[in-house]
C-alpha cells in the first residue's frame, strides 16, 4: 500500500508539472479578479506618495512596460509605436549570444529602425546625430559589444517620457496598472493558494514539497518550516535571517543560478518559502549516480556557480554552505545555488562565526573570532570543484570517510593544498590551488577584483560569460525527463510530531513573525505576464464595458474634474442594530461626505464636516476588521459611522484623507468665525433674536445643528 501510494504522488505531481507548461486557461484552477477601476482614485494618491508615479518607475516593471506599449500603440499613426519596437529590438540585441549574432543583429536594426528614418528625413528629428555617428563608427569596426546602442536606449526612453507617459498617466491604461499594482500589494496568500503536492525534501527545521499556485498554474517548491520545532530548536535566527537573505537576493535584477523567493507567508503553525522549483536533483546525488566529472564538465558547473556567487557578493552576502549537495538541477541541466539558511550579509559587519559543513570551510571560517566576508566562498568553490573532479574533499586523500570532524578542521587550518600528481591540466590545477590558499590575500576572487580575477583567470579563457548568463551553454547532463529525481516519498520521511508536543506558541511568537510576509514585486509581475496577463485583463475589459453602460445614467465614477479628494468602493456598519456590513459608494468633498448605495442609484447619504466631532487616530477592530470610526456630534441620528475595506491601502487612504478634510474644515471655519467677529463683533448676527443670540459667533457656526440625508 506504501508502494502505491508513493506512485500515486509521483504521478500526481508529473502531471501537475506538465499542466504547467500548457495553455495559461488549463494550468489555474483559481481566477483573479481585478478591483473596481475606481481603486485608481486611492492608488494614485498611493503611488505618488510612495515616488512611483515616474516613467522610470512604471517602464521598468514587467506589467508597467506591457500597459504602457499597448496605450503607446493605441495612440501611434501606425500599429506599432516605433519608439517600442526599437526599444524591444535593442533588448533582443543585447541577449545575443555571441558577436557574430551580435552584428547580424545589429546590422538588421540598422537597416529597419535607423536607415529607413534616414531616408525619410525623419531620424535626426527623434535622435542625435551623436547617437547615430556612435552606432555608426562601431558598426564600420565590427565592435558589437551588448551596449552598443544604449545612446539610443536613453534617447527612446526621453522621448516616450515626453511623448507618451503624460497622456498614459490620463489613460485607462494607466488605471488598469493602478489595478494590478493595487492587487499585488494586498495579497496575502494562504496555503488554499497552492495545490501542494509531493515531499521532495526534508531539512532541520521542515519540509520542501513540489507545489502548484493556483491562480496561475507555475509550479513551484514550498519550504515549509515548522515554528514548534523553530522554537525548540531555537532557530528563530536561521529562519528570519533566511527570509532576510532570500529578499536580499530576489530583488531586483534575477540571477538564473540562485533559487530565488517570489512569496513568502506564514499560517498559524507554518513559516512558507515559495522558491524556484529545480526538478533535476543536486550534485552530490548525481556525483554518485554519474561518477567524477571531466575538467569540461565541472567547468560548465563552475562557470554557472560563479555567476550565482557574483550575484551575492554584489549585494554584500556571503553563502558560507558551498557544497554539492546544494547545488540543484533544473529539467534542462541548469544549475542554482540553493538553501541560503547561513547566508550572511557582510555590508554592515562582517560575520565571525563558525558555520558551514565540514571539509568545505575556509581557514577563516573555523578560526575563532577571526571576521571575514566573500572569501570564504571561494575556498569552499575549490573545495566543491576538486569534490566534482575526485570524489572527495582535498583534505582526504582517498574517497573513504574520515569521521573525525576535528581532523578536518585540523588539516583545513593548518594544510597548504598542492597538487602536483593529482592528474589535472595546469590551468586547472592553478585554479584549484589559487582557490584553496588559506592566507585570505593570497587567494584567487580576494585580490581586490572579486569574482572578475576567477571568470578571468586562464581555465576558463574560452567562456563567453554572455553565453553562460543566458543559460545557452550545453549542460554536460540532463535529467531524464518524466522522472521525480528526488528520493522517494517515504524514504524522505517525516518528523515525529511527538517531538513537539509540549512546545506553545504565544503573542511573543507572533510578534517575531509579524514582518515575515512578503511578495517579491519584480517575480510575482513575471509571473504574471508570462501565464494570465491577458486573459485576465480581456475579462476585466468585458466585465466593466458592461458596468459602465448600466452606470452610465446613473453617475459618473470618473471625477477628475471635480473637487473629490477620493471615491471608492468602501463597507458601512448599518442595517438593523447595525449589526452588517454594507456595500457603498463613497465620495469625499473637502466639505462632505457621500456614501452612495453599491448600485449607485438612489440618493446618497451625507455626512458634513461640520458634523464630525472626531476621525479617531487609530484604526479600530469592529466585528473582526480594522476600521474607521467617525464619532458624530450630538444631537444626530447617530453617534458615529463606521467604514472598513478589504483593501488595506485604500483603507489607509481613506483614514488619512478624512482626518486630514476634517482638520482642514474645523481650522477654516474656526478662521471665519474668527474674521466674522472682527468683521460684525461678537454678538452680531442679523438672523437670530435677542433671546437666541450666543455669546460668540464661532460657537453658533460651529454648533449649527445640521440634518443628515437619508436618514444618517
Amino acid at each position: 500500500m506504501a508502494d502505491l501510494e508513493a506512485v500515486l504522488a509521483d504521478v500526481s505531481y508529473l502531471m501537475a508539472m506538465e499542466k504547467s507548461r500548457s495553455q495559461p486557461a488549463a494550468r489555474a484552477s483559481k481566477k483573479i479578479v481585478l478591483p473596481d477601476p475606481s481603486v485608481r482614485s486611492i492608488m494614485q494618491k498611493y503611488l505618488e506618495k510612495t515616488g512611483e508615479i515616474k516613467f522610470e518607475k512604471i517602464f521598468n516593471q514587467r506589467l508597467g512596460f506591457l500597459l504602457l506599449k499597448e496605450f503607446a500603440e493605441n495612440i501611434s499613426e501606425t500599429s506599432t509605436c516605433p519608439q517600442i519596437k526599437f526599444y524591444e529590438a535593442i533588448k533582443e540585441y543585447e541577449k545575443m549570444e555571441t558577436a557574430e549574432e551580435r552584428l547580424t543583429k545589429a546590422r538588421e536594426i540598422y537597416d529597419h529602425h535607423i536607415m529607413v528614418e534616414m531616408l525619410a528625413h525623419s531620424h535626426l528629428k527623434n535622435y542625435t546625430k551623436e547617437a547615430l555617428q556612435h552606432v555608426q563608427r562601431n558598426l564600420m569596426k565590427n565592435n558589437v559589444a551588448p551596449d552598443l546602442f544604449e545612446p539610443y536606449v536613453i534617447e527612446i526612453c526621453e522621448q516616450l517620457k515626453r511623448d507618451v507617459f503624460t497622456k498614459f498617466i490620463d489613460s485607462d491604461k494607466f488605471t488598469r496598472f493602478c489595478q494590478w499594482k493595487n492587487l499585488e500589494l494586498n495579497m496575502q496568500l494562504t496555503m488554499n493558494d497552492f495545490s501542494v503536492h509531493r515531499i521532495i525534501g526534508r531539512g532541520g527545521f521542515g519540509e520542501v514539497y513540489g507545489c502548484r499556485k493556483a491562480d496561475t498554474g507555475k509550479m513551484y517548491a514550498m519550504k515549509c518550516l515548522d515554528k514548534k520545532r523553530i522554537k525548540m530548536k531555537q532557530g528563530e535566527t536561521l529562519a528570519l535571517n533566511e527570509r532576510i537573505m532570500l529578499s536580499l537576493v530576489s530583488t531586483g535584477q534575477d540571477c538564473p543560478f540562485i533559487v530565488c523567493m517570489t512569496y513568502a507567508f506564514q499560517t498559524s503553525d507554518k513559516l512558507c518559502f515559495i522558491l524556484d522549483l529545480m526538478n533535476g536533483g543536486d550534485l552530490h546525488y548525481h556525483l554518485s549516480q554519474h561518477g567524477v566529472f571531466t575538467e569540461s564538465e565541472m567547468m560548465f558547473y563552475a562557470s554557472e556557480v560563479i555567476l550565482g556567487l557574483e550575484h551575492m557578493h554584489n549585494r554584500s552576502v556571503v553563502y558560507r554552505d558551498l557544497k554539492p549537495a546544494n547545488i540543484l538541477l533544473d529539467e534542462n541541466g541548469h544549475v542554482r545555488v540553493s538553501d541560503l539558511g547561513l547566508a550572511c550579509d557582510f555590508s554592515k559587519k562582517k560575520p565571525h562565526a563558525s558555520v558551514g559543513t565540514h571539509g568545505y570551510m575556509a581557514p577563516e571560517v573555523l578560526a575563532k573570532g577571526v571576521a571575514y566576508d566573500s572569501s570564504a566562498d571561494w575556498f569552499s568553490l575549490g573545495c566543491m570543484l576538486f569534490k566534482l573532479l575526485k570524489g572527495h574533499s582535498p583534505f582526504r586523500q582517498h574517497k573513504t570517510k574520515v569521521q573525525d570532524k576535528n581532523e578536518i578542521d585540523k588539516m583545513t587550518l593548518t594544510q597548504d593544498i598542492d597538487l602536483p600528481d593529482a592528474g589535472f591540466t595546469p590551468e586547472c590545477r592553478d585554479l584549484l590551488e589559487g582557490l584553496l590558499k588559506r592566507d585570505v590575500p593570497d587567494r584567487l576572487g580576494c585580490r581586490g577584483r572579486g569574482p572578475l580575477e576567477v571568470k578571468d583567470h586562464p581555465f576558463f579563457r574560452n567562456i563567453d560569460w554572455q553565453t553562460v548568463y543566458l543559460r545557452r551553454m550545453p549542460p554536460p547532463l540532463i535529467p531524464p525527463r518524466g522522472e521525480v529525481n528526488a528520493a522517494d516519498a517515504f524514504d524522505i520521511g517525516n518528523f515525529d510530531d511527538d517531538e513537539v508536543k509540549g512546545v506553545k506558541l504565544g503573542e511573543s511568537d507572533s510578534e517575531l513573525y509579524k514582518n515575515f510576509n512578503i511578495t517579491i514585486s519584480e517575480r510575482w509581475q513575471n509571473e504574471i505576464a508570462d501565464t494570465i496577463f491577458e486573459v485576465v485583463n480581456q475579462d476585466a475589459d468585458k466585465l466593466e464595458s458592461k458596468k459602465k453602460a448600466k452606470q452610465k445614467s446613473k453617475m459618473s465614477v470618473d471625477e477628475k474634474d471635480s473637487d473629490v479628494i477620493v471615491h471608492g468602493y468602501l463597507k458601512k456598519l448599518g442595517g438593523p442594530f447595525t449589526s452588517a456590513w454594507q456595500t457603498k459608494y463613497g465620495k469625499l468633498y473637502p466639505s462632505r461626505l457621500e456614501l452612495y448605495p453599491e448600485s449607485l442609484s438612489g440618493k446618497p447619504e451625507l455626512v458634513f464636516m461640520d458634523q464630525i466631532e472626531d476621525v479617531q487616530a487609530e484604526l479600530q477592530t469592529v466585528k473582526g476588521e480594522n476600521a474607521i470610526v467617525i464619532k458624530l456630534k450630538d444631537g444626530l441620528k447617530e453617534a458615529k459611522v463606521i467604514l472598513t475595506n478589504s483593501d488595506e491601502i485604500s483603507l489607509k487612504e481613506w483614514h488619512t484623507s478624512l482626518r486630514t478634510a476634517h482638520r482642514v474644515s474645523s481650522e477654516l471655519l474656526q478662521r471665519m468665525g474668527r474674521k466674522a467677529i472682527k468683521i460684525y463683533g461678537v454678538n452680531h448676527d442679523p438672523m437670530l433674536s435677542d433671546a437666541e443670540r450666543p455669546g460668540s459667533v464661532t460657537r453658533a457656526f460651529l454648533n449649527r445643528a445640521s440634518s443628515l440625508d437619508s436618514g444618517i
